[in-house]
């Protein structure tokens, strides 16, 4: 081993096990500030190719789907970063399931490139998703390609929109957090554009000092890495002595959002639920409302 080789630690093996099957080796590299060669070999190191999370396990019906749904929106890589799938892996699938794309994938052109750079953590993924008319996981794929994707990985910290995602909360309690709790945060440039930074560390910090504001057991274990040791405590606790399903008022802007990803872009109710920080069958019984309010809407 080199003197200057980072050791692994228990946590980011930890974050290793858990993910791997489930997130691409870049990503998991991103996450954990590594490259995708070291994390390949960490992975054989711990054996874990021989678990039953391994990345050649079955295809399932939900993946399908998606595959499905994304075909002539997306490229082979895009899809696979999202199925945390290789992209030689989707292009085996395509052929076994005897797709064929209706034509050749929309090339990304330079005003484009100048649009995502300018507004990327300023506005959210699905903002510009719309305007571009590209899918959120396309906008992703194309981020990374130009070395941006997950501004932690650039800058050391991360945007309100990615800290919550983290924290699957809407993204105007972190802007909240901002102006009236005292989040530490830094205006940040990153080539062509500025965007409100967060350093995790900091974050942890503040949130130390703030534990009334969050549900640490609906925060999922090394989102935001690294986490500091008292935050597993802290999601133990709030498991047993919060509140199961703490009340949380639906606003105008949420419910048109919902109506919005649900009805227009065609989004599931899952991904809702990702996105505003709700759960699933929050979003169904909140549709269900709408729709009684608005039955002509639908």
């Amino acid at each position: 081993m080199s003197k200057n080789q980072k050791l692994w630690t228990k946590k980011e093996d930890l974050f290793l096990e858990e993910q791997y099957g489930q997130m691409t080796f870049q990503r998991i590299g991103e996450h954990l500030n590594r490259s995708k060669e070291s994390v390949n070999k960490r992975i054989i190191r711990l054996n874990l190719r021989n678990e039953e999370n391994c990345l050649r396990k079955k295809w399932t019906m939900e993946q399908d789907t998606f595959l499905k749904e994304n075909i002539d929106i997306m490229n082979n890589r895009e899809i696979g970063n999202h199925l945390g799938k290789s992209p030689s892996s989707i292009a085996t699938r395509i052929k076994i399931l005897k797709l064929v794309r209706k034509e050749t994938m929309r090339r990304w052109t330079e005003q484009e490139d100048e649009y995502l750079l300018k507004y990327y953590g300023y506005k959210s993924l699905e903002s510009i998703s719309k305007q571009l008319q590209r899918s959120v996981q396309a906008l992703e794929s194309r981020l990374n390609r130009l070395g941006l994707y997950g501004v932690k990985a650039h800058t050391g910290n991360i945007t309100v929109y990615e800290l919550a995602r983290c924290l699957q909360i809407d993204v105007h309690t972190i802007y909240k957090w901002i102006q009236e709790k005292g989040l530490t945060h830094k205006i940040t440039r990153a080539k062509t554009r500025k965007f409100i930074g967060i350093e995790v560390s900091a974050f942890w910090k503040w949130a130390e000092q703030n534990k009334k504001l969050l549900n640490f057991s609906k925060i999922p274990t090394n989102t935001l890495v690294p986490e500091p040791d008292w935050v597993r405590k802290q999601r133990k606790y709030d498991y047993y002595n919060r509140p199961k399903y703490e009340k949380k008022q639906w606003t105008e802007e949420e419910d048109a959002r919902l109506w919005y990803m649900f009805y227009e872009e065609g989004r599931t109710q899952q991904e809702i639920s990702q996105l505003i920080g709700r759960s699933r069958h929050g979003v169904q019984r909140r549709l269900n409302r709408l729709r009684k309010k608005s039955p002509k809407k639908h």
